[in-house]
């Protein structure tokens, strides 16, 4: 099976060939300019021959030497890049700095300028460390590893751990060389990671005691050591429901391995009237907001998870028990965040429970605070408690008044627009679910609840 897998992922001579010619051709180009920059250098996948058909990816590093300015640095970077995409489309993207992005002849390609320097302990910016990570992984990969790290890859991305953008938050192609390095094989490292652990530590180098990386990285879940750079845990954009998954995925498929895992048949999309019934039976709410024009995909999930967080927070301070909450976009047109509460009203009268009467400063703060209770005050198990009436009972109605007070307090660094955002329920999902057929496959993915690989 897994040499099928290999098949159909794994690039043909001559596709290998036409996307280093591409890259070549790119590199003399930019040798040729004007700039203080030293040379150009070809990095990522293609530059260790791991990346996956039809990928077509190519990054190439501008090198520029240590005493360069950061202000000249990013100036210059940015005019190389935009003389490489001139009569092409393009846009500015953005890591540590930015850099150019865009395509030429069907290519992805991203112009990335970078210090030359000569060791990571020099680090000027953390693109720095990808010409370490490509002369490393070139010298310990053999020619067998390196289809390891495809079906790696593959396996990643079909149970949906694949790519450390904030969209993933899960492992990069970068982690599927390293892991592949560390246990020989795809097959031994999927029986590896069947038994791991949180804060799973692994050091190919040998370079920091087991000891001082759990104290140094204790937030993180899983901890895989650079080994060009040992101050740094390259593992550090990996969610805990992503390693999670991934364990749970190698054990499904070490018991019943299966096409599917690398390659899972699409979502069929559930029929309108089950849709119906069960947004009725859940009590769901969809919160709908448009994409935000002209912003980079990376930075909108980053902004739309800390929406989604600020959402269901406030939901629960309200008593509205936000169950599940996930936050979408088709990095388009269409953003939302799904939230499925326990209840979507609530009894208006609600209990507030004061302090002890044994506390005599307390019990005036809080007797003087509710001075016109519906019930009470009255003494219970020696606390005062009274009965109020609720200033937010119904989920939706809360919601559209929260919306409205972050879109008038402009909320920081949150450049999603919530001026004519829209509260649907009931029928209005349904007519959203409807219409829009990415919305309508996502959907039925939160509908059904379930991990993907668990239906294999």
């Amino acid at each position: 099976m897994l040499s099928k897998v290999l098949e159909r992922v794994k690039p043909s001579e001559q596709e290998f060939r036409r996307e280093i010619e591409k890259a070549e051709e790119i590199v003399k180009q930019i040798l040729k300019m004007k700039g203080s920059h030293v040379t150009a250098r070809l990095g990522g996948s293609l530059s260790r021959n791991t990346h996956l058909k039809g990928d077509r990816d190519i990054d190439i590093f501008v090198m520029f030497p240590e005493h360069v300015s950061r202000q000249e640095f990013e100036r210059e970077g940015l005019k190389i890049g935009r003389q490489v995409f001139k009569g092409h489309k393009f846009e500015i993207a953005y890591s540590e700095h930015p850099y150019v992005r865009g395509v030429i002849d069907g290519f992805d390609i991203e112009v990335v300028p970078s210090f030359d320097i000569k060791h990571t302990s020099m680090l000027k910016s953390s693109v720095d460390r990808s010409s370490f990570h490509t002369v490393y992984l070139q010298r310990k990969l053999s020619d067998l590893q390196k289809d390891q790290v495809r079906l790696l890859k593959q396996f990643l991305k079909g149970i949906g751990c694949y790519g450390a953008d904030l969209k993933q938050s899960s492992f990069s192609g970068f982690l599927t060389e390293l892991m592949v390095l560390n246990y020989g094989s795809f097959e031994a490292c999927l029986n590896a990671v069947s038994s791991w652990k949180r804060q799973e530590v692994i050091d190919l180098e040998k370079s920091v005691l087991r000891e001082e990386a759990l104290e140094k990285f204790r937030d993180s879940c899983l901890i895989i050591i650079d080994p060009t750079d040992s101050s740094r845990n390259a593992a550090a954009a990996v969610s805990i429901e992503q390693m999670a998954r991934f364990v749970a995925a190698s054990r499904a498929f070490l018991k019943k391995p299966s096409m599917n895992f690398f390659f899972p048949p699409r979502q069929r999309p559930l029929p309108a009237g089950n849709v119906s019934r069960l947004v009725k039976k859940e009590g769901l709410i969809v919160v709908q907001m448009r994409y935000p024009k002209g912003l980079l995909s990376d930075l909108a999930w980053g902004m739309l998870r800390r929406l989604c967080r600020k959402v269901h927070s406030a939901l629960d301070e309200k008593g509205f028990e936000a169950l599940r909450s996930e936050a979408w976009t088709d990095e388009k047109s269409l953003v939302t965040i799904t939230l499925d509460l326990e209840s979507d009203s609530l009894e208006q009268a609600c209990k507030r429970t004061g302090p002890e009467v044994f506390n005599l400063q307390a019990s005036e703060n809080f007797l003087k605070a509710h001075k016109r209770p519906l019930s009470g005050p009255r003494i219970e198990n020696g606390r005062w408690v009274v009965e109020e009436l609720r200033e937010d009972f119904i989920a939706s109605e809360f919601l559209k008044r929260l919306l409205k007070k972050l879109s008038a307090e402009e909320v920081k660094d949150l450049r999603i627009p919530l001026k004519n955002a829209q509260v649907l329920s009931g029928g209005k999902i349904l007519s959203l679910y409807k219409s829009n057929c990415e919305f309508r496959e996502y959907f039925t993915g939160f509908l059904k609840g379930k991990e993907k690989f668990l239906e294999f």
